[in-house]
C-alpha cells in the first residue's frame, strides 16, 4: 500500500535538498556530505532553471529543458536525477496519474545510474529514488524496493575505509556508510511487507 505521507516527506526533502545544494555548492560543509548532489559547474544554469520551472508547476518544460541538455558527458547523471525528482514532485501534484509519473521518475533514476554507475553519490541517490518509487506505488512497488536494495548492497563494500572520491571531490565515508546502512534496513523492512502481501 502506498504511503502518501512518507512520499510527501521524501519528495519535499529531495526538492529542498536540491535547492539548498545549488545555493550552497561552494560552501565548505558540503565537502563532507558525500550523499548530497553537488551541481556540476557545466549544468548549474540548466538545473537552476529546471528547479524554477518545477516550482512553478511547469513540469513538462522543466523535464524537456533537462533532457535537451543531456550531452553524453559528465553531469548527465545529475540532470537525470533532477528529471526523476521532477516526476516525483509531479506525482504529488497529480494524484490521478501519480503512478505514471512515479514510474517515469524511476526510469530516469535508472538512466542516472546507467550514465554514471561508479559515482558513490549518484548510486546512493538512485537507490533513494527507487525507494521513493516503491513508497508511492500500490502495485509494482516491491520491484523498486528490490532495485533500491541491490543499489545499497552494491555500495556497502565501496564505503569501507576513511575517504573516497565522489563527484570529483574527496569525502569522508563514515556519514555515507551510516546513511547507506539505514536505508538498507528501511528497504529490508519494506520488502518483508512485500513478502506478506
Amino acid at each position: 500500500m502506498a504511503k502518501p505521507k512518507t512520499l510527501w516527506v521524501v519528495a519535499g526533502a529531495i526538492a529542498v535538498l536540491a535547492l539548498v545544494i545549488i545555493a550552497l555548492k561552494h560552501h565548505y560543509d558540503t565537502m563532507e556530505m558525500p550523499w548530497s548532489l553537488v551541481t556540476p559547474p557545466q549544468v548549474v544554469e540548466i538545473v537552476t532553471k529546471m528547479v524554477e520551472l518545477r516550482n512553478e508547476g511547469r513540469f513538462d518544460e522543466s523535464i524537456q529543458l533537462g533532457l535537451r541538455s543531456v550531452s553524453g558527458h559528465s553531469g548527465d547523471d545529475f540532470i537525470y536525477q533532477m528529471v526523476a525528482v521532477t516526476y516525483f514532485v509531479r506525482a504529488l501534484h497529480d494524484k490521478d496519474q501519480s503512478g505514471k509519473w512515479t514510474k517515469l521518475g524511476a526510469e530516469y533514476a535508472q538512466k542516472a545510474l546507467d550514465a554514471n554507475p561508479n559515482d558513490l553519490a549518484n548510486l546512493f541517490n538512485a537507490g533513494m529514488n527507487f525507494t521513493v518509487a516503491g513508497d508511492d506505488l500500490d502495485t509494482g512497488g516491491c520491484e523498486y524496493y528490490r532495485k533500491a536494495q541491490t543499489v545499497f548492497q552494491s555500495l556497502a563494500p565501496r564505503l569501507q575505509g576513511e575517504r573516497a572520491e565522489t563527484q570529483g571531490r574527496t569525502v569522508r565515508l563514515g556519514p555515507f556508510r551510516k546513511q547507506n546502512e539505514e536505508q538498507l534496513s528501511r528497504v529490508a523492512e519494506s520488502l518483508r511487507h512485500c513478502a506478506t502481501s
